[in-house]
């Protein structure tokens, strides 16, 4: 097993499912105490077949998707090519026109500009404040005004086809399909479909030194999968495209018909005409204070009388960070230290959750979830006490700021933003081309992985492969198996 020390994930994170009809395996699902991440040994996987390609069916970031001429330009193309059925089915305009309710542009833009505009004025979000992050309206908002022929006031039927977001991935996510939805535990989860975006700048998407103007922002729209479908068939969908060729129109004809599904408007299958689950952003670009601030959101769509629109919501599993390190935080890890070790968080209070999740960069002070006194805390089982240190990772794995910072070394980003003909390198944590390259010696396991050592103690290691256990979960439905084999890492 090749172990990929600091140095090596640090350049990942800079550089960087036909089958359905197999038999069931004689294979029981491991219990739910085993966790998405493993002190020392990473979890085996009990299936090697079908071989999952990750390109093709898991974290879909090839430039001959992403930079499809016809599916990610509002109006395609401008060939003759771009038929009606796929003309901008994969750019941002159509993706928000139908989450407005298959609007026309003067209608979506009113849709577009109010979510916007919840970045330029302080937010409430279950009683915690959600001040303005200003940078938004010099950087995207009021040039792609202007591009589209509108004054910086007033309304404005913007330009969709110089909307400022570059596809980034589609990402396959039926991982996270099971008997319990995260966000419904009383309901089944069929898993979900993501589209990821990069903000760009507009004064800018011609200038290479910017990489055509892209911005440390992005924003990920997240679509369960549609009832029209059992998730079983689904995963036989999405397993299907492995066999395809990229880079050619039937691979991206086969993608196409997955994802329509999901994004296009559709009142007789979805509440409010679409599947959407929830919206995510994730930015220090609209901090206009130095050292930058790196915050999270969330929004739900809210819909009343034929109108909807995207609100700020909270954060989930993320407390506020003024929870961290207090006697509260305290009481809760210690009452609930064996939940948490099965990565349960149900008893997590609901008023600590707040409107985003925050941290500074290194060396500012990046966000660390622990006790008060940290390991030194006479409660660690390292002093003799009764908290396992392994129960603080878990628990801050679960955050946002700790899955998307501290606790994994990344740079904020698990899919970043990426310049117009280079395609996005994803984190150490979800993993390259190489992460489902299973180990010569033991094949149940990965070749590869990230191996870090814990950000509130240095005598621990922690391991990531997530993009292995996303590949078992799809081959597990591809076995007919229901239950999954391991907990996702909290919300994420």
């Amino acid at each position: 097993m090749k172990q990929l020390g600091l140095s090596a994930v640090v350049g990942m994170v800079m550089s960087l499912l036909g089958a359905c009809g197999l038999p069931a395996e004689p294979l029981v699902p491991q219990d739910t105490q085993l966790h998405s991440s493993k002190q020392q040994v990473l979890a085996d996987c009990p299936y090697t077949t079908p071989v999952i390609n990750m390109d093709k069916e898991l974290v879909i970031k090839d430039l001959s998707v992403v930079n499809d001429p016809c599916r990610t330009q509002f109006n395609g193309s401008g060939s003759t090519a771009c038929v009606a059925a796929m003309r901008g089915h994969w750019s941002f305009g159509y993706l928000v026109s139908q989450l407005a309710g298959n609007k026309g542009p003067a209608e979506t833009s009113v849709f577009v500009l109010n979510w916007l505009r919840t970045w330029e004025v302080d937010q409430t979000v279950n009683n915690f404040s959600l001040p303005a992050r200003p940078g938004i309206t010099s950087l995207v908002i009021n040039p792609w005004r202007l591009k589209s022929g509108c004054t910086e006031t007033g309304p404005c039927t913007l330009d969709f086809n110089q909307a400022p977001f570059r596809l980034l991935a589609i990402v396959n996510r039926i991982d996270l399909s099971g008997p319990s939805d995260f966000y419904s535990p009383n309901t089944a989860s069929p898993g979900e479909v993501r589209f990821v975006f990069g903000f760009l700048n507009p004064d800018k998407v011609t200038d290479n030194a910017s990489g055509q103007g892209k911005l440390n922002a992005t924003v990920i729209f997240e679509y369960k999968l549609s009832p029209t479908r059992t998730t079983f068939s689904w995963a036989s969908k999405w397993h299907a495209l492995g066999a395809l060729s990229l880079n050619t129109e039937a691979y991206n004809q086969a993608l196409q018909s997955i994802t329509d599904t999901m994004v296009s408007f559709n009142t007789l299958v979805n509440p409010n005409g679409t599947a959407i689950s929830q919206v995510r952003t994730n930015e220090s670009a609209f901090d206009t204070v130095v050292p930058k601030k790196w915050e999270l959101r969330e929004q739900k769509l809210a819909c009343s009388g034929g109108n909807c629109s995207l609100v700020p919501d909270t954060v989930k599993l993320t407390p506020q960070n003024s929870i961290n390190q207090t006697v509260d935080l305290d009481t809760y890890l210690l009452t609930n230290a064996s939940a948490i070790a099965r990565e349960d968080f149900s008893k997590m209070p609901s008023h600590w959750l707040g409107g985003a999740s925050h941290s500074f960069p290194i060396p500012q002070g990046a966000h660390i979830w622990d006790m008060t006194g940290g390991s030194s805390n006479s409660n660690y089982t390292l002093n003799g006490g009764n908290f396992d240190p392994l129960n603080r990772h878990l628990f801050a794995l679960s955050t946002c700021n700790g899955c998307h910072y501290a606790e994994t070394f990344t740079s904020n980003f698990h899919i970043p933003p990426r310049s117009l003909n280079v395609p996005t390198a994803p984190s150490s944590f979800v993993g390259g081309s190489s992460a489902l390259e299973p180990s010569t010696a033991a094949p149940n396991q990965p070749a590869n992985y990230a191996s870090l050592s814990d950000p509130s103690e240095t005598t621990s290691t922690r391991e990531y492969n997530d993009a292995w256990r996303r590949k078992c979960e799809l081959q597990r439905l591809l076995h007919n198996v229901s239950n999954p084999l391991f907990r996702q890492s909290g919300a994420h």
